[in-house]
């Protein structure tokens, strides 16, 4: 009995010690498993807090149940304040405004993402729900660096498409094989091409192959070329493969120009054509004059330059306006043009001149040529406004290598031979012969001179006097100016009065000799009240603005009666276009006209009815035969009878002999002038003459 309480004892002992040792070992699995699990915990922890992006965690019920630092940032509140709490009490958009996004995510098993944007954070995050069986992980990355990138790389790929779709030109690359692999630009429409359409096409549907040649052997190429009707430029580079060096194609530019050489052509015209005429102008024939030279300039080269100087055309330009005289040099310059030959070259160098070239002559015939069919194209009347016009051409021929070897020898020479063609009465081509070569140095030494000898003192009018051809009565002078020079003495006025006339200088010296002869007819008239006096006006100083006037001003500053004056024009003035206003003007304000050489220049009895003229003056060449020549003497009682018949008073000049003073008086002449009676003399010396004048023999 002693022995089974014994063996009960320690059998209690022992399951007691067993019991308690399975306690401890299950009080020490449970011990682990919570360290376990707290370990687990810790880790999970740790790992999400050692995640860069933001991660909270909700259950089943949508109660948060972990937030780490990043979320805790994004959601913008602390861990402590969001443990716990349902995601729908969370106001931050992170957390309420995704739970209809959590539904579906668990609905569906699968991953949920969205962006979110925030403005007013000027923050983006990406959010990726992921459902689990008993949680949900909300993961949040912010990408804000991320989407300021790829916005700004859209835009900039915007802006860039922006540009290569406007920018007037065409972007483009090719391969090997010259055909487009890439193309745009804006310059596409305006050339008529699509970028879709030029892909895979051969490049010369834009540029030539060969552009393209020296970038595929690695060189740039800058080149400019036409591609229908439009300028472009191309710049192309080769495209060099970074691994092996080949160039594997091209990139280029290609830039509409086609204004910028619209431009550089108009700055061209300017620099080398006639703003007028469209011709070449000074600059453009100096250098294309000496071109002609270096190709014909050898041994057996011949060409021609003509120096052509329009008739007329300054009476045009003052009476009617600079607008119908543009238009009539226009219309001239076509007609020059269509004269010459294909290859002759017109110029205008200034004014109403113009120099043709003629680079290939045979001979002194082909120049004759075509100076003749200049002549007869500008002769043809010209229509401005209405109004019919004529001019003519005074052309100056210098011929290479006769006449000069260089373009200013030749220019000059041809200018010279122009002068002498002008003062044989226009509508005439001249040859140059060394002659004309004094004439040039004589005639520019008269200018020159003449030109101060206004200030200087050296002019000087000399009156010859008219007288009744019965009685020999002086009735009044005519004015006539003389150029008293310091070393030459008196030089002719038919050698200074045509360069006078040419250069317009002759305006100055006409106003300058009225003046005087009014002052001075004034001053007989004290004494002789009846005396008048007849001033010489060219037709350049009569053409221009504001001379007539002039005229009437004078008279009337001075006191003289404008019946007591008359102007002298010759019958070259008539056929000025504009003059008949003028003279009309003059005529209203009580100056008589009177035609002076009348028929030796452009004899018409039309402008005897026609124009305001009250005397005529008969040359006196009709007076140099009237003692032998029949015919002389029936002319000139012709026109005294045809004067008369017209009631015009006419003057005989020239008369020389008692005979003939005699013969002009039976003829009906009343009155006359010449160096029988007086030639012209100095104010002084003709106030003596007035004081002797009954010393005069009457014709009787």
């Amino acid at each position: 009995m002693l022995i089974w309480l014994i063996v009960l004892s320690v059998s209690g002992l022992i399951c007691t010690a067993a019991l308690a040792y399975t306690c401890r070992r299950l009080h020490h699995a449970a011990a682990s498993a919570q360290w376990l699990a707290a370990d687990a915990v810790e880790r999970r922890f740790n790992v999400l807090e050692a995640v860069a992006d933001g991660i909270y965690i909700v259950d089943d019920a949508l109660t948060i149940t972990h937030v780490n630092e990043e979320a805790e940032r994004l959601l913008r509140s602390t861990s402590a304040t969001l443990v716990g709490k349902r995601l729908d009490e969370v106001c931050d958009p992170l957390g309420s405004e995704l739970v209809p996004d959590i539904a579906i995510a668990r609905r569906t098993g699968d991953v949920f993402e969205r962006t979110c944007v925030f403005p007013a954070a000027d923050r983006s995050v990406e959010v990726r729900i992921k459902p689990a069986a008993s949680e949900t992980l909300i993961h949040l990355r912010d990408v804000t660096a991320r989407t300021r990138a790829s916005t700004r790389l859209e835009e900039s790929e915007q802006r860039l498409q922006l540009v290569t779709q406007n920018v007037n030109a065409v972007l483009w690359t090719t391969g090997r094989d010259a055909r487009f692999s890439a193309v745009t630009g804006g310059a596409l429409a305006e050339l008529g091409l699509c970028g879709t359409d030029l892909l895979d096409e051969p490049c010369d549907r834009l540029l030539s192959r060969t552009f393209l040649d020296d970038a595929f052997a690695g060189k740039p190429v800058r080149v400019e070329a036409l591609l229908g009707e439009r300028w472009l430029r191309h710049h192309v580079e080769p495209i060099v493969d970074a691994h092996y060096g080949d160039v594997s194609g091209a990139v280029g530019v290609s830039i509409d120009i086609t204004e910028l050489k619209r431009a550089e052509q108009r700055a061209w015209e300017t620099a080398n054509r006639d703003r007028l005429t469209g011709l070449p102008n000074r600059l453009s024939l100096e250098e294309s004059l000496a071109n002609v030279l270096d190709d014909q300039g050898g041994e057996d080269g011949r060409f021609a330059v003509l120096f052509i100087d329009l008739d007329r055309f300054k009476a045009i330009n003052d009476t009617l306006g600079h607008d119908v005289g543009d238009e009539a040099l226009k219309i001239t310059a076509n007609r020059i043009a269509e004269a010459v030959r294909d290859d002759d070259i017109v110029g205008r160098p200034g004014g109403d001149e113009f120099i043709v070239v003629l680079p290939r002559i045979a001979g002194v015939a082909d120049v004759d040529v075509v100076a003749q069919r200049i002549i007869r194209m500008v002769r043809r009347p010209v229509t401005v406004g209405g109004r019919e016009l004529l001019l003519g051409a005074s052309i100056g021929v210098a011929l290479y290598p006769e006449h000069g070897r260089t373009t200013r020898a030749l220019v000059s020479h041809a200018d010279a031979a122009m002068y002498r063609a002008k003062r044989r009465g226009g509508n005439v081509h001249l040859h140059f012969d060394d002659s004309m070569e004094a004439e040039i140095t004589e005639r520019l030494t008269i200018e020159n001179g003449l030109r101060l000898a206004l200030e200087r003192g050296e002019l000087c009018v000399h009156y010859q006097p008219i007288v009744d051809a019965g009685s020999a009565r002086v009735l009044g002078c005519e004015a006539l100016v003389r150029w008293q020079h310091p070393t030459r003495g008196l030089i002719p006025p038919d050698v200074f009065l045509p360069v006078a006339e040419e250069t317009g200088l002759i305006v100055d010296i006409d106003r300058w000799v009225m003046e005087q002869a009014v002052q001075a007819t004034c001053a007989i008239r004290a004494l002789l009240p009846d005396f008048q006096v007849a001033v010489n006006v060219s037709p350049r100083a009569l053409c221009e603005a504001g001379f007539g006037e002039d005229v009437v001003a004078a008279a009337r500053r001075h006191g003289l009666p404008l019946d007591a004056l008359t102007v002298e024009i010759t019958e070259k003035v008539v056929v000025e276009p504009g003059v008949v206003p003028i003279l009309n003007r003059l005529v209203a304000a009580g100056v008589r006209i009177a035609i002076d050489d009348f028929g030796v220049g452009y004899s018409s009895l039309a402008y005897l009815v026609d124009l305001p003229i009250g005397v005529i003056k008969l040359d006196r060449s009709f007076l140099r035969d009237v003692a032998i020549d029949p015919r002389s003497r029936s002319l000139v009682r012709s026109i005294v009878a045809l004067a008369k018949g017209l009631d015009l008073e006419v003057v005989a000049e020239g008369v020389e002999t008692d005979e003939q003073l005699r013969f002009v008086h039976d003829a009906g002449c009343l009155t006359a002038q010449g160096f029988f009676f007086s030639k012209p003399l100095p104010l002084p010396e003709f106030a003596r003459f007035l004081n002797e004048s009954a010393l005069i023999p009457v014709a009787s």
